[in-house]
């Protein structure tokens, strides 16, 4: 009888094994770090919310840090795997011989919004906005008060760079160092005619304030800047070529969770509010329709996009990165992930 119990109990065991699709079997545990929530991250949170990190085989814990500055020294040190940063963090860091290196794209846009306030949009007239070319919604910034985070800020950068680019004299707008929210009640006061920033900050003040986002970078709207890589997996180097399997099947997770915000956005909509909790529903669902568009459908990096990451690096005054663009990336995991992804 024991034995007849055994045998039953060991072949039960078994067929329940053989069940577990084989991508699960293996498990590994894969240490993510980050500096914030924000929705540049989007596919990550969609593919920890719908269970695609478990049924790749990835216990993912995450870390916080205060600083990109302490994120790359966890990375380098070994303690994490992956930092959720900017390809240029990525390829400066290989340039000092750092064992770090871009194994992934997450956000091939870049994130920022101007936002006009309700008075400055009345002033100009919705309707001829409406009817505008991205150029010429650019044009209206000048003679404008526009709110732009802190000097060196992703904002900041953003802002200096289109200015640049469409021939702006360092006269023509008053950039203003006015940091997060402090930067919604300056819209309020009418201490300023408008700002750039990420979401949700810039819904916010869509749905709160009247205002207006008249460009939206997630949406590809100014050339130049369409297509950036934007936000990447700044890898360990030895982890992505000693645990590839590791990296693949992280890399599988984001994957499948970048493909259901294409092919399904409510349900991916519903998956990443669970980041996102105390988020208004309102501010939420316009944040992720504007922000969807700036993912691709796969995570690989080409040299093109490296090549437009360092030299947005270098136009906005960052410090010289030297080093071999093909060494600064690489799709080692995404390669392997792509072998055996449904």
């Amino acid at each position: 009888m024991n034995t007849l119990r055994g045998f039953t109990l060991a072949a039960g065991l078994a067929a329940a094994f053989s069940a577990v699709p084989a991508a699960a079997q293996q498990k590994h545990t894969v240490n993510q770090v980050v500096a914030t929530v924000t929705f540049a991250f989007l596919p990550v949170y969609v593919a920890e919310h719908m269970g695609y990190f478990s049924e790749e085989g990835v216990d993912l814990k995450t870390s916080r840090v205060e600083s990109a500055q302490a994120g790359l020294a966890a990375i380098a040190a070994g303690s994490g795997n992956y930092y959720l940063s900017t390809p240029a963090a990525g390829a400066r860091s290989a340039a000092q011989g750092a064992r770090i290196t871009n194994c992934g794209a997450l956000m091939t846009q870049n994130p920022n919004n101007i936002v006009l306030s309700e008075d400055t949009v009345k002033k100009i007239g919705a309707d001829r906005i409406a009817a505008m070319s991205p150029a010429e919604r650019i044009a209206l910034l000048k003679g404008l008060r526009i709110a732009a985070h802190s000097p060196g800020s992703s904002p900041d950068l953003t802002l200096r760079y289109i200015l640049r680019e469409s021939k702006f004299s360092e006269t023509d707008v008053q950039v203003l160092p006015i940091t997060g929210t402090s930067i919604l009640a300056a819209l309020e006061q009418k201490r300023i005619d408008g700002l750039i920033y990420s979401s949700p900050l810039a819904e916010n003040a869509v749905v709160k304030h009247g205002a207006r986002i008249v460009s939206s970078f997630a949406g590809g709207d100014f050339r130049p800047l369409a297509g950036q890589l934007s936000i990447t997996l700044v890898c360990n180097r030895d982890w992505v070529e000693k645990q590839t399997d590791a990296a693949a099947a992280t890399l599988r997770a984001i994957w499948r969770a970048m493909r259901l915000m294409q092919s399904d956005p409510p349900k991916a909509r519903a998956a990443a509010k669970k980041a996102f909790p105390d988020l208004d529903d309102k501010i939420f669902d316009m944040s992720f329709d504007t922000n969807r568009r700036a993912f691709p459908d796969n995570p690989r990096i080409s040299r093109a996009q490296m090549e437009g990451a360092i030299d947005f690096h270098h136009k906005t005054g960052g410090a010289t990165i030297a080093v071999k663009v093909e060494d600064t990336f690489t799709n080692l995991a995404v390669e392997r992930a792509a072998q055996t992804l449904k």
